[in-house]
């Protein structure tokens, strides 16, 4: 694979994790149960949470909608597309997040990573966390429904008791009750992954081909190295 497709790659788990470590959530208290609908996605969260402004103004854009529940320190960043697995597979190879567990709630088999993220020195000083650790837990939720994937992710200030597993507070009381109220909605013009990294079809399935070959194990260091030459 050449140089620019290997940076398209790392792009990608930019794209899917930069926004985790650009926020900082407020103080706590359980609250009541808010609930949200969107034009893929409708649930309940338990908290009070507020929807928050768009800032993307692309024709993508109602396609990712973020919830901030700052009673509790946790923010739920919903989306979909046609195939999250391919960002999924590469935040793996990339960010080295562990194996997934696989949980089926509410009829949905839901695939989840745990990983963890540090928020911006900037975002901290103007809007800083309740605890001396700024560190976020962050839990990455994907489904695919009728051909369609839905991918969340639940990132928490650690007010809510969390230890990465699902049995921890933050999971049992926020996550498991968030998942059990989902109801997913099925749409036939979601974007692509290839649309909303800007490259063509053709340059994407080779790269659906290259994390294939390397998660099989038939790439090495050094083969990578030359094809990038």
């Amino acid at each position: 694979m050449d140089s620019k497709k290997k940076i398209i790659i790392v792009a990608v788990f930019i794209i899917a994790v930069v926004f985790i470590v650009s926020f900082a959530l407020g103080a706590f208290s359980t609250g009541p149960t808010t609930k949200f609908n969107n034009d893929f996605m409708s649930g309940s969260i338990v908290g009070n949470a507020i929807e928050q402004p768009q800032t993307n103004n692309s024709n993508y854009s109602k396609w990712a909608q973020s919830y901030k529940d700052k009673t509790n320190g946790i923010e739920y960043n919903m989306s979909t597309c046609d195939n999250a697995s391919f960002l999924l597979d590469v935040m793996q190879i990339q960010g080295g997040l562990p194996d997934p567990e696989i949980r089926k709630i509410n009829g949905l088999n839901w695939t989840i990573y745990y990983s963890q993220a540090v928020p911006t020195t900037e975002v901290n000083s103007n809007n800083p966390v309740n605890n001396t650790d700024p560190t976020l837990d962050v839990y990455i939720l994907s489904t695919t429904y009728n051909n369609q994937s839905y991918l969340v992710y639940v990132v928490s200030n650690r007010t809510v008791e969390c230890d990465g597993t699902t049995y921890c507070k933050l999971y049992k009381e926020h996550i498991v009750p968030y998942l059990e109220s989902v109801h997913l909605k099925h749409s036939s013009n979601v974007p692509h992954i290839y649309d909303l990294l800007g490259i063509s079809s053709s340059d994407y399935k080779q790269l659906v081909d290259y994390v294939a070959q390397y998660k099989a194990g038939n790439l090495t260091e050094e083969s990578a190295a030359e094809a990038s030459g």
